[in-house]
C-alpha cells in the first residue's frame, strides 16, 4: 500500500483554521462540523496531487477557501437560541441606542477626516481677535445683486480711515497650477496686496510676506506640491499663463475661511477686477457710523456709493450661521412636535409627579442623551457635508446660508424629535429596554363597546403597554402604562429558564 504523502504547509494551515474556527460551533455539533471540513480540505488535495495539479498559487487558493470556515462556525454559533436570545435582548438595550448614536457620529468623524468643519468653528470661536474681522462688499440698488468692489477703494479706506485698522482687497479663483515634471491641477488661488496678511495678523513659518510680487502658500499645499521641503522659498510655480516664485509658507493652523488648499497672489497693485475687501475694525464702532465714513472716503477716489449700498459681514457671524440655522431647525421642529403630539401641561405635571423619582431620572436622562446624541450627528453630518469647504470664502453668495442647509436641518430635527419620542413611548417605564412580543386584542370595528389595541411586554416583567388601534377623540391617554408587581418577575425568570433549556 503506498504510503500517503507529506502533507504541504498550506493543508497544515487549514487543519489549525479549522480548529480554531470549531471553538465557535456548539459542542455538541463540533466534532461533526470539523469533520466535515478536514475531509473537504484533505479530499481537495487529494485530488490535485495525483492528478499533478498542486502548486503554490493552489495552496493559496486553498487557504482562501479556509477562511470560509469562520463564516459557517459564525452561522452556527448564531443560530443558537440563547445566543439569538442574548442578541436580541442586546439591541433591545438602551445602552445599544446610545451606543449607535455614538459610532454614527464617529463615523462621521473618519468619513470627514477628523471633523475639519467643526474644528475650523471652534476654533474660530476661541480666537479672540477674528471678532473684529469684516467683509465688505457692494450690493447696488439698481441693478441689485452682490457685487465686487473696485481695486484702488481698499487702499483709501485703509489711508483715511479713522474707523478700521486696515484693508485689503482679495479677489477668488481656480487656476491650473504646476511645478516642474508635475502634472497641472485645478487650486483655489486667492490675489491680494501685501497688507491682506497684516490685516490678518498672520505671519508665515518659512519664508517672508513680499512687498512685491510673490507666492505664499497654505501648509497643504506645501505638503502636496514640495512635500515640505525646507528650500521652497525661490521655487517656481506655473500658474495659468503666469510664473511666480514662492516667498513664503503659512502655519499650519492658518485659515482664510476656507479648508480647501489655497496659494495667495500677492501683488503690489492687483488687476482692476472686481473683490472683496476684508477689513479690522477698531473697538466699540458701529456699522452706522462705518457706513457713513466709508461712503464718505470711497467719493475721495471718485466712486460715489449710496449709503447703505455697502453690505457688511463679520467673521464670526459668517462663521456662526450654521449654529444658527440647527439652532432655529431644532426649536421650530420642538414646537411642531409639542403640537402634533398632544402633549398639554397636565401631562408634564403629571410626568414630574411619578412616585418612582429614580424610574423617572433614568427615563429623562436616556431620552435626552440620545436625543442630544442623534441631534449632533445630523449637525456634523450637515456641517462637514453640505456645506462647502469654500463656502463663506465668498460671503454673501455663501449657498450654505441659503435654504440647503435650512431644509436639511429641519427635516433632519424632525426626523430626530419624532423617532425620539415614538422610541421613548415603545420602551419599559423602568428599565428602558424595547418592548417586545406584540399580542393583538379585541376586534377593530368594536371600538364603542369594546377595547382594542395590541399589548406589549416588557422582558424583565416590569409591566405592559397598552397601545389601542384606533384612539377616540376623547380618549387623551390612549397609550396606557400597567406596572407589574414583584410578583409577575418570577414568572417570567421561570419561563426564560424553561427556553434556554429547550
Amino acid at each position: 500500500m503506498q504510503a500517503e504523502p507529506k502533507r504541504p504547509l498550506s493543508v497544515v494551515l487549514c487543519g489549525a483554521l479549522i480548529q480554531l474556527a470549531g471553538h465557535l460551533v456548539p459542542a455538541a455539533q463540533r466534532p461533526e462540523w470539523k469533520q466535515e471540513w478536514l475531509a473537504e480540505i484533505w479530499h481537495r488535495w487529494q485530488f490535485l496531487h495525483y492528478a499533478g495539479a498542486w502548486s503554490r498559487a493552489e495552496g493559496l487558493r486553498l487557504l482562501r477557501r479556509c477562511l470560509g470556515a469562520f463564516a459557517d462556525a459564525s452561522w452556527h454559533f448564531t443560530a443558537q437560541y440563547d445566543v439569538q436570545t442574548r442578541i436580541r435582548e442586546c439591541i433591545r438595550s438602551p445602552w445599544t441606542c446610545l451606543s449607535a448614536w455614538g459610532a454614527a457620529i464617529l463615523v462621521v468623524a473618519v468619513l470627514s477626516s477628523g471633523l475639519p468643519a467643526a474644528r475650523g468653528l471652534f476654533n474660530q470661536a476661541t480666537h479672540n481677535a477674528s471678532g473684529r474681522l469684516l467683509f465688505i462688499w457692494l450690493h447696488p440698488i439698481l441693478t441689485g445683486g452682490d457685487k465686487g468692489l473696485p481695486p484702488d477703494v481698499a487702499p483709501a479706506w485703509t489711508r483715511y480711515s479713522h474707523l478700521l485698522e486696515g484693508a485689503a482687497g482679495f479677489a477668488i479663483a481656480r487656476q491650473h497650477v504646476k511645478t516642474p515634471g508635475t502634472m497641472a491641477s485645478r487650486v483655489l488661488t486667492i490675489r491680494t496686496d501685501p497688507d491682506f496678511f497684516t490685516v490678518l495678523e498672520a505671519s508665515p513659518v518659512v519664508g517672508s510676506i513680499p512687498r512685491e510680487t510673490g507666492l505664499v502658500l497654505t501648509d497643504s499645499i506645501w505638503q502636496s506640491l514640495f512635500h515640505r521641503d525646507p528650500h521652497v522659498v525661490g521655487r517656481s510655480l506655473q500658474i495659468g499663463a503666469e510664473s511666480h516664485r514662492v516667498a513664503g509658507v503659512l502655519n499650519r493652523r492658518f485659515q482664510f475661511l476656507s479648508r480647501q488648499p489655497a496659494i495667495y497672489i500677492i501683488e503690489p497693485h492687483p488687476p482692476a477686477t472686481s473683490m472683496m475687501v476684508v477689513a479690522r475694525v477698531r473697538p466699540n464702532v458701529s456699522e452706522k457710523a462705518l457706513d457713513r465714513e466709508l461712503t464718505r472716503i470711497a467719493e475721495v477716489t471718485c466712486y460715489d456709493f449710496f449709503q447703505s449700498q455697502l453690505r457688511y459681514g463679520f467673521l464670526d457671524e459668517a462663521a456662526w450661521i450654521p449654529v444658527q440655522i440647527f439652532t432655529v431647525s431644532v426649536l421650530v421642529c420642538t414646537l411642531l412636535l409639542i403640537a402634533v403630539s398632544g402633549i398639554r401641561i397636565r401631562h408634564l405635571r403629571a410626568a414630574l409627579t411619578y412616585p418612582d423619582r429614580a424610574a423617572l431620572a433614568r427615563r429623562s436622562a436616556f431620552w435626552l442623551a440620545k436625543t442630544a446624541l442623534a441631534l449632533g450627528f445630523v449637525f456634523l453630518a450637515g456641517l462637514e457635508w453640505s456645506r462647502s469647504q469654500s463656502a463663506i470664502l465668498y460671503g454673501s453668495k455663501d449657498p450654505a446660508n441659503g435654504p440647503f442647509m435650512l431644509w436639511l436641518y429641519v427635516l433632519g430635527s424632525m426626523a430626530v424629535l419624532f423617532w425620539s419620542v415614538a422610541d421613548q413611548r415603545a420602551r419599559c417605564r423602568i428599565c428602558l429596554r424595547l418592548l417586545c412580543f406584540p399580542v393583538r386584542i379585541g376586534c377593530p370595528g368594536c371600538l364603542l363597546l369594546d377595547w382594542s389595541g395590541t399589548e406589549l411586554l416588557c422582558t424583565e416583567g416590569h409591566g405592559v403597554l397598552h397601545v389601542p388601534h384606533l384612539a377616540a377623540s376623547w380618549d387623551e391617554e390612549s397609550d396606557r402604562w400597567i406596572t407589574l408587581d414583584e410578583s409577575w418577575k418570577d414568572l417570567f425568570a421561570a419561563s426564560g429558564s424553561g427556553h434556554a433549556d429547550t
